[in-house]
């Protein structure tokens, strides 16, 4: 985040706040439970249930630039069970709170499988490229 002051500061001065906030999506593989069949689950993590992340990263990232216009988007490791995506855009650090919510729910599937039951047609364009895709 960007301060409008040091951080060292912020209790010395009375109207301490951020100015920019990063975009970060933290994908986890706990997030796939419902639906992954080789056996693991929780922290657990073999190459089968990693396809779930090389998955999530091409919806997510071709989401993220041809959908929202962002240009430069940087995935990591997150060094236990799944990844983040960072979204470094100035466009996007000076996103409010409403608009940050509003592009994490744009990519918000139920994934359980008594639930896909019910998707609309015709699906949603976010989902219609997924498919395409994947």
């Amino acid at each position: 985040a960007v301060f409008n002051h040091p951080p060292k500061d912020k209790n010395a001065v009375h109207n301490f706040g951020t100015v920019q906030r990063e975009l970060v999506f933290d994908i986890d593989l706990t997030d796939y439970d419902e639906i992954r069949n080789c056996g693991c689950s929780g922290a657990k993590i073999c190459g089968k249930c990693w396809t779930f992340m090389t998955m999530a990263v091409k919806v997510i990232d071709a989401g993220l630039k041809e959908d929202f216009g962002f240009e430069r988007v940087a995935w990591f490791y997150s060094g236990r069970r799944g990844i983040h995506a960072w979204v470094c855009d100035e466009s996007a650090r000076m996103l409010s709170n409403e608009a940050r919510s509003a592009v994490a729910n744009y990519f918000e599937v139920s994934l359980g499988k008594k639930t896909s039951e019910g998707l609309s047609v015709p699906l949603h364009p976010m989902l219609s490229r997924a498919f395409e895709i994947l």
